[in-house]
């Protein structure tokens, strides 16, 4: 066996595994005389933790060597620095350089109170921007090179230490490559500025204008996922041809400065490239490969947009064109990269056939088998070996092509969002999204590490023994029994290999091989149970050296094994923030809080994980609903309308609810109005303080009991304020060009509209102008109706709100984005569907302008009422569309809304006694309130309506716990056992299943219940 003994010759010596233990101690002799007293401590447990001790040991002599005694005294003040340097050591020689070359930079790191934050590309350009101040300007490549180095040294440590995921770790990577093009290019257009002028052109008035330049980003760079060791693919754009203005003044110019702006770009692409492939002390800044442009090597450097466009119109292949959903802007002028994007979008997704992308893949990935043969295979290559991350990566380019055409929520360039976004529409199983997924996660991390190692573009799994279990113990894999950890660390990457081809061969190629597809599951990785240098244990009693309140607390929550590698992760996040770490001593409810989380939640115990600093929310008294006179939400009080006297009509509804029964909150974040924020500022903002109070939300929800619709109700008026808060954003933006003064609401549909909002849900939103606005005001309606959607459902460095779907205005997806007033009622009185009127019976006002969001409600429900009280094909049409519901596929059937018995047959039959009746409810109502109103009204018998109330509760309760624990909405119920195990908990907790019950055998007797009265109801 390689596996080493524990030293034990010095009582004060470190009990870690070290491979050599004489050579060890020689260094912790050397080592002490050193290092401050204060540190000794904490040194031991992290080198027990350490996947390589003896290296980490080794280095950090030699690192103690390199640093001032003032330094070493300084860092005993600061100890999260030494599980840095730790950390750092035993990763290879990637980070370690870097705090070999440069001791302090560990203080930097040190007492930087957001070192656990992601670090965005603004954050990144203010850093460079104060390094600049001390280095010499005359030197950029250098500059840029130690710049990339020092950051590569940050994202990498939190990327060891647990302290990001992969997404945080690639898009850190990419926006810090777009932020050294920017400054390479503002460098060489500057110099090339003072000697041939600005390149210009005339515009359509006769103006001379400034032509742009843009750097578009493909492959990985522009997919947001740049890995430690990747080639940055470029594609090098210019606007307009023309001449350049010549040096000095316009009369004195020589003729020689004055160039074709073709020519400048040429010579500005080529400076820009060599400024970062020149060789400095910190290596070249990156690899520039730019055999990705138009004709590849044969092409023209630098093209100009309109022959850009012409060429994918008329001459790309079908790969070039899917090489494309990767490209976005890295430098220089964003309207123009904006046009490029614009112009070629059409082509990529054009709905190839089926056949035609999939060949598109298979011969790219033919290339990359042959490369494979005629490198030998000694070893596994985690990228291009079949069922790699190029497979997973050429796959979910080719869904996306396919599927993007008809719906533009599936395109992105990023693969974890692809493949997130097919699998939200339901075109990606659960089972194909977690495979592809996990696997991805999973080799990429290989990737990763194999490149920390040696700082070298490597994706080989390594051939050496000692160094394959070094890997392994980096991938947290332990020695099993007799076997090292190297071989099954091997084993498992074939496993994932084999578990992408399945997918792989199933979408790409069926039929290829007439084998059957493998069971599907997914291992988890040998870790060493309890005992191991990772494990539960040892983490605990790291803790301890930091925390003896907070681990104790931890072992007296008796957490189950699936739980307790969430509190690993949790614990080595709080030991990378030193506020977090005061926080936990400070506020023992936080960690009760968070404790609860991470039995229950694998959503929001990710949450947490990622973000450690949004802990300080649960510190705070859990938020009490707000009071009435809080209730304004943007919608301004609508003078002149009053209550109204009379049962039933759609105008009590609308005065119903301006007395108070429905209306949501106002803006949960109250910055959304401050002048002096920008709305980028403020856009970011909406959504870290939109995911705080998810936290806050779901740490309530996992602590005590409830009835689940005050809980949606809490879930709702986030969503609601969230929605209100974009408006005031989206206001904010467009005044920057045009101030937008239409008389403009937000109407709510579906769950939102319900004030059954829940977390995962799409929020249904539909936007309506009053009546008397022209088309040009429409105009500025629909520009202000698409930042709304774009403050709310983009992806960013924070993530997104929640999507949002617009298909139920009038004509779905082939309606205007902003319907009048006029039109929408005149389209539930003469076109709507019955199963429309449904869902417009669920419309309530969000944000926007009071008067025309409550009018239109009442008016709304009047024509409604008026339409389909008397249809004598109500029913049938219901029930029909009710059959098509249970029909849906069965990997889209929810079990809890469209199957049999399902929420759809209490919504179905309340909403269809409510038309047959002309029932009129305050806007916002929920199910439960509904069912009370038709009881009240003795139109549903008290039996009845205690069957639907309480089937409808169960079945929202067992909907929103599955979200609590998975963050989306679970399609099939506790298909994995921790899933499992944290829902029933809640069920429990919230008091909807006893002790001895199972969810799922109360679920079907609910259901058969329902069905029985929806039948009878629906008749």
């Amino acid at each position: 066996m390689r596996s080493g003994c524990k030293a034990r010759m010095r009582p004060d010596f470190p009990q870690a595994p070290f491979r050599d233990p004489r050579k060890a101690e020689e260094n912790w002799l050397r080592l002490e005389k050193r290092l401050p007293t204060a540190l000794r401590k904490p040194l031991g447990p992290l080198l027990g933790q350490s996947p390589d001790p003896d290296g980490a040991l080794n280095l950090l002599e030699r690192y103690t060597q390199a640093a001032s005694p003032d330094l070493l005294r300084e860092l005993g003040r600061r100890p999260s620095g030494l599980t840095y340097l730790t950390a750092a050591f035993a990763y290879g020689s990637l980070l370690a350089e870097g705090f070999l070359t440069e001791p302090s930079l560990v203080l930097q790191f040190a007492r930087d109170r957001r070192f656990t934050e992601l670090r965005p590309r603004e954050g990144l350009m203010e850093d460079y921007a104060r390094f600049a101040t001390t280095h010499s300007a005359s030197d950029l490549p250098a500059n840029l090179g130690l710049f990339k180095r020092r950051n590569y040294v940050r994202i990498g440590l939190k990327d060891v230490l647990g302290l990001a995921t992969l997404a945080d770790v690639t898009l850190e990577l990419s926006e810090l490559a777009d932020v050294l093009l920017a400054q390479a290019l503002l460098k060489a257009d500057q110099e090339l500025g003072k000697r041939y002028g600005q390149p210009q052109y005339r515009d359509a008035q006769g103006r001379v204008a400034r032509s742009g330049f843009s750097i578009v980003s493909l492959g990985k760079l522009g997919g947001n996922e740049l890995n430690y060791s990747s080639d940055i693919d470029l594609l090098f754009l210019y606007a307009r041809d023309g001449e350049t203005a010549g040096s000095g003044e316009p009369e004195s110019a020589p003729a020689s400065s004055v160039v074709m702006n073709k020519e400048y770009f040429v010579r500005l692409a080529q400076s820009v490239t060599q400024r970062l492939t020149q060789a400095t002390s910190s290596g070249p800044v990156f690899r520039v490969d730019l055999r990705l442009r138009p004709e590849g090597n044969a092409g023209d450097l630098v093209l100009s947009l309109g022959a850009t466009l012409d060429y994918y119109a008329r001459r790309a292949r079908d790969w070039e064109l899917q090489m494309l959903i990767k490209a976005r802007h890295s430098a220089g002028d964003a309207r123009l990269t904006r046009a490029f994007l614009r112009g070629v979008e059409s082509h990529i997704y054009r709905s190839p056939a089926h056949s035609e992308a999939v060949e598109s893949v298979l011969t790219s990935r033919e290339r990359s088998s042959q490369h494979l043969r005629e490198s030998g295979r000694e070893t596994l290559d985690v990228k291009r070996e079949a069922g790699g991350i190029r497979d997973v990566e050429f796959l979910t380019q080719c869904l996306q092509r396919l599927y993007g055409a008809r719906d533009p929520w599936v395109r992105s360039g990023g693969t974890l969002h692809a493949l997130r976004k097919l699998n939200d529409k339901q075109l990606l199983s659960d089972r194909d999204y977690a495979a592809l997924t996990t696997a991805y996660e999973f080799l990429r991390k290989v990737e990763h590490r194999i490149q920390l190692d040696r700082g070298q573009q490597s994706h080989r799994l390594p051939s050496e023994p000692e160094a394959l279990d070094r890997l392994a113990r980096r991938m947290g894999i332990e020695a099993a029994g007799e076997q090292e950890p190297g071989p099954s660390l091997v084993s498992r990457v074939n496993e994932i290999l084999e578990s992408v081809r399945e997918v792989y061969v199933r979408w790409i190629h069926p039929g290829f091989g007439d084998r059957p597809a493998a069971a599907f599951e997914l291992k988890p990785a040998a870790t060493g149970g309890d005992s191991g240098r990772h494990s539960y244990a040892a983490t605990l009693r790291h803790l301890e050296s930091h925390s003896p309140e907070l681990a104790r607390r931890v072992r007296e929550a008796a957490l189950a094994p699936r739980a307790r590698a969430r509190v690993a992760g949790f614990v080595t996040a709080l030991l990378g923030s030193a506020d977090s770490l005061a926080l936990i001593r400070e506020s023992p409810v936080a960690v009760e809080r968070a404790v609860k989380i991470l039995r229950v939640s694998e959503y929001l115990s990710d949450l947490l994980i990622r973000h450690p600093q949004d802990l300080a929310v649960l510190a705070n008294d859990v938020a009490q609903p707000l009071s009435a006179a809080q209730l304004d939400m943007c919608l301004e009080p609508a003078p002149g309308m009053g209550s109204a006297a009379g049962a039933g009509s759609g105008e009590q509804v609308g005065a119903a609810s301006r007395a108070g029964a429905g209306p949501r909150p106002a803006p949960a974040f109250p910055w959304a109005v401050e002048e002096h924020l920008g709305s980028r500022e403020k856009m970011a903002l909406l959504r870290t303080g939109f995911r705080a109070r998810v936290l806050e939300l779901g740490a309530r929800d996992c602590a005590q009991a409830q009835n689940v619709f005050d809980s949606l109700g809490r879930w709702s008026d986030l969503a609601a304020s969230s929605v209100a808060t974009a408006f005031s954003i989206a206001l904010t933006m467009l005044q920057d060009a045009r101030r937008c003064d239409v008389p403009f609401a937000v109407l709510g549909f579906g769950r939102l509209g319900l004030n059954e909002f829940d977390l995962g849900s799409d929020a249904d939103l539909v936007f309506v102008a009053a009546s008397h606005t022209t088309p040009e005001e429409r105009l500025g309606g629909m520009r202000l109706a698409e930042k709304v959607i774009e403050a709310l459902s983009s992806y960013t460095r924070d993530g997104s709100v929640f999507a949002v779907d617009t298909r139920l205005r009038p004509r779905g997806s082939e309606g205007e984005l902003v319907v009048t007033e006029d039109a929408l009622v005149d389209y539930a009185a003469a076109s709507a569907h019955p199963w429309e009127a449904l869902t417009y019976l669920k419309a309530c006002p969000i944000a926007g302008n009071a008067e025309v969001g409550w009018r239109v409600i009442a008016r709304l429900t009047d024509r409604l009422f008026e339409h389909f009280a008397g249809d004598p094909d109500l029913a049938r049409a219901l029930q029909e569309m009710r059959r098509r519901l249970e029909k849906e596929p069965k990997g889209r059937l929810s079990p809890t809304k469209t199957a049999p018995g399902g929420y759809y047959d209490v919504d179905f039959a309340v909403s269809y006694l409510r038309l047959r009746h002309h029932l009129g409810v305050p806007a916002g109502s929920n199910m439960r309130q509904q069912i009370a109103a038709l009881a009240s009204a003795g139109i549903l018998s008290d039996r009845d309506a205690e069957t639907l109330e309480s089937g409808g509760t169960f079945m929202r309760a067992v909907d929103h716990a599955a979200r609590l624990v998975t963050g989306k909405s679970a399609r099939k119920l506790f298909e994995r056992p921790g899933q499992a195990e944290g829902a029933e908990y809640l069920l429990r907790l919230w008091g909807y299943i006893s002790r001895d019950d199972g969810p799922l055998s109360r679920l079907h007797e609910v259901q058969q219940e329902v069905r029985e009265v929806y039948c009878r109801v629906v008749a």
